[in-house]
């Protein structure tokens, strides 16, 4: 399933919203006249695997199957933790893995990573937490939010955690700032939102989050197997802060759940285990069947569902159609 996957969403061709934007962006890099430049084109962990498509000669398509084998280490690393895989893996399908991992590939291996350390989160000490997240923001700088998650694990008196907290976020974005992608993503994400840049369906990305996160209020008696771990409690939190954020920062609400996109897996993954055994077949098909219906809806009626229909994949492309090469 892992090489289906990587071979379906890797090897796309003219699939995906920002196809045209990263052809542009791996064309900067091929022209760039030295490192420094080039390094800017992106945040540097990206910019140096779009340099490496051109370097092999594979362009987009050879970054998109390295990005792609990335991101899913991670998704199927963290699914392996989950009560049932295959439930948090159909729980990733719609969403994550079609609409986002054929997309917005920078995200998605950030995503993709931050679920990798979540995987190992127990077992990682929290200065390590801490250096993997400020690496994983070589891909997306947006991943810099989840060094709050490190600061809330410290074991201090809730003010002291307040504090680091707050030096946390204001480390974040000072970073941002100063890589220079601070008015790029007050532009695509924040304020500086415009009608081109609103993201309407972000409230039904966050809702993707916000609706088994809210299980923890819903089914109090059921939170040592929905929610186990402190870490998967403040990610439930937190989706359901991000809920209001879509009427102010539609954008960004969307961008930023992403993020909280484990808390989604796992209590789908955890809810057959809440019923008894008579109906966890039962259960198990409904999920399977919500998931596939949220696919088939999005695909039917996304106003963005254009950019992966229809899914071209290059292993059956023609050699001379395929976008490789200097831009004009």
């Amino acid at each position: 399933m892992f090489l289906l996957v990587v071979i379906f969403v890797g090897l796309r061709h003219h699939v995906g919203i920002d196809w045209n934007n990263y052809l542009r962006m791996i064309y900067a890099v091929n022209v760039s006249r030295d490192w420094s430049q080039a390094l800017s084109v992106s945040e540097p962990f990206y910019a140096l695997l779009l340099a490496f498509g051109n370097w092999t000669g594979g362009g987009m398509y050879a970054v998109n199957v390295v990005a792609t084998a990335i991101a899913m280490i991670g998704v199927f690393s963290y699914a392996r933790r989950t009560p049932e895989p295959w439930m948090a893996l159909a729980a990733a399908m719609p969403l994550y893995i079609v609409v986002v991992a054929m997309s917005a590939n920078r995200q998605a291996v950030a995503g993709g990573l931050i679920m990798l350390l979540i995987a190992h989160w127990e077992r990682l000490r929290l200065p390590v937490r801490a250096l993997f997240i400020v690496g994983i923001a070589g891909f997306h700088a947006s991943a810099l939010i989840f060094l709050a998650f490190v600061a809330i694990d410290l074991r201090l008196p809730r003010m002291v955690k307040l504090v680091g907290i707050a030096i946390f976020s204001l480390a974040a974005v000072y970073i941002i700032q100063q890589s220079g992608y601070g008015d790029y993503y007050n532009q695509s994400y924040g304020a500086g939102q415009t009608e081109m840049t609103q993201s309407s369906g972000a409230i039904y990305h966050v809702a993707m989050n916000a609706i088994p996160a809210s299980l923890y209020f819903l089914f109090p008696n059921y939170r040592h197997v929905l929610f186990p771990t402190a870490l998967l409690r403040n990610l439930a939190f937190a989706a359901l802060i991000t809920l209001p954020l879509v009427f102010f920062a539609s954008a960004a609400a969307g961008r930023i759940s992403l993020y909280w996109f484990p808390v989604s897996m796992w209590v789908w993954a955890a809810l057959p285990s809440v019923v008894t055994p008579r109906f966890r077949r039962l259960m198990r098909l409904a999920i399977a069947g919500l998931m596939f219906s949220i696919m088939v809806i999005w695909l039917t009626y996304a106003n963005s569902s254009f950019g992966h229909l229809p899914y071209q994949n290059a292993l059956f492309v023609e050699p001379w159609n395929l976008e490789i090469g200097i831009l004009p």
